[in-house]
């Protein structure tokens, strides 16, 4: 086969590598946009802003599940009082009772005498 062409820049015998020179450096300029001083202000303060507010919001969330705490031992308290006092109540029903006075009452050497009882009741309107 005949080569039909032949390229001025293509000579395969003669090839080498392009050569840089080491004392020249390729430097890329980048744009570079400043912040100004009142932009600078504006971020640095509403990160302030931003930041205050959030602890102000997790302090008062704080406050919040201390007081819930604080509500449920004084409901636990509360419980527990009422089950004391109902169980003294009961205790003073059965140390009310007619029979446990009228036995008191004979192991101290009385008699029932029906004329001199009079009866007392609590819920009586006078």
């Amino acid at each position: 086969m005949a080569v039909e062409r032949i390229y001025p820049n293509y000579r395969p015998d003669e090839w080498q590598e392009p050569q840089v020179d080491p004392q020249r450096k390729t430097v890329k300029k980048s744009k570079v946009v400043g912040i100004s001083r009142i932009e600078k202000f504006v971020y640095i303060t509403l990160i302030t802003m931003i930041a205050l507010i959030s602890i102000y919001m997790l302090s008062l969330k704080m406050d919040a599940y201390n007081n819930k705490t604080q509500i449920a031992e004084l409901d636990s308290k509360i419980e527990q009082q009422q089950t004391t006092n109902g169980d003294l109540k009961t205790e003073s029903m059965k140390q009310s009772s007619y029979e446990r006075i009228y036995d008191k009452a004979k192991d101290y050497g009385l008699k029932l005498n029906n004329d001199n009882v009079k009866v007392v009741r609590s819920d009586a309107k006078n």
